[in-house]
């Protein structure tokens, strides 16, 4: 008996041990782990009443083929009722740590902004680890240069274009942003802009993670895996393009007017004061919601039963009201 009971205790440590190295040498188990927290709960938790939304939108899927990067798809949502004048468009990036989610887990958010009177477009770009970096980001620059030549057919204007994002989505909006409107970013990456920069009118940055070289410090959980996955390096900051990655460093002004917020309970809250100030040195417009006291976390925005998602809701759409049917540039 004492034999079988030293038998299976080595059989356990060295199960443990095994484990522990696969964990130290492999994102994938590190990988599933994180998709499977994100599929225990809803992405978007839409407000009451929202049945009755849902039926002012119609929607349908569009392939996208990105050069250098697997085929990806946008999922448009537009009014149901007819415009005498194209509707502004918006490209809308989903977060999930580069791993986890899909375009159609932020449907309710597709639809709740459509309902508003715009053309939007949801990316559903390829996952890490299986897909990595750079292929989302040319996957949504194809996506731009889509809406670019084909927005005339949801009945939106390509000249009246904002890209937004959420989370790992706003990190890939941001540097999508910065590629249309950096010229030696663009090089560096071997993209032609999907979209002239004069057509491009705005970002909509929830949550995001926007500097490689300050991120680590947020202490924001799963973060390792989830940029080990993105960039196939375990400690990123030895990817040999990680400052691509880093909007604060590819920041020009040329960059559109910027709509940023993040929860003030949020480990990346830090973030996105950082960008807001970086914007701001190089003179472009920044319209920031930072909270305070309220104890609001990741990703808060998008739980629209809350009324501090309500008030972020409405003063998103202030803000676009007012950069997409302006004059282009920073007016």
């Amino acid at each position: 008996m004492r034999r079988f009971l030293i038998r299976a205790l080595v059989a356990v440590v060295a199960g443990v041990a095994t484990a522990f190295i696969v964990y130290q040498t492999s994102v994938q188990p590190g990988a599933a782990l994180v998709r499977a927290v994100f599929q225990r709960s809803p992405q978007v938790v839409p407000p009451a009443g929202f049945a009755a939304t849902e039926q002012t939108v119609t929607e349908v899927r569009v392939p996208i083929h990105a050069p250098g990067a697997p085929a990806a798809a946008i999922d448009v949502y537009r009014p149901r009722a007819s415009s005498a004048t194209p509707r502004p468009v918006i490209l809308w990036i989903h977060g999930g740590g580069f791993l986890a989610n899909s375009a159609a887990d932020f449907r309710d958010w597709g639809i709740l902004l459509a309902h508003q009177g715009y053309v939007v477009a949801l990316l559903d770009y390829s996952l890490a680890p299986q897909t990595r970096y750079p292929a989302p980001v040319r996957q949504a620059n194809a996506a731009l240069a889509y809406l670019a030549q084909n927005a005339s057919r949801f009945g939106g204007d390509p000249a009246r274009v904002a890209v937004g994002g959420d989370s790992a989505g706003a990190q890939i909006g941001s540097q999508l942003v910065a590629v249309e409107s950096n010229p030696q970013l663009a090089a560096a990456m071997a993209l032609t802009p999907g979209l002239p920069v004069s057509h491009l009118r705005a970002a909509v940055l929830y949550c995001g993670l926007y500097d490689m070289s300050t991120v680590g410090g947020t202490g924001f959980p799963g973060l390792r895996t989830y940029l080990w996955s993105y960039t196939g390096t375990r400690n990123w900051l030895a990817y040999p393009q990680i400052d691509q990655l880093s909007t604060t460093r590819q920041v020009t002004a040329a960059y559109p007017p910027t709509y940023l917020t993040v929860g003030d309970a949020d480990p990346l809250r830090t973030q996105a004061t950082e960008l807001a100030g970086v914007l701001r040195s190089r003179g472009v417009p920044v319209t920031t919601l930072f909270w305070h006291g309220q104890k609001l976390g990741h990703e808060y925005q998008f739980h629209l039963d809350h009324p501090q998602a309500e008030v972020s809701f409405q003063r998103t759409l202030q803000f676009l009201s007012q950069r997409l049917t302006g004059t282009a540039g920073h007016a």
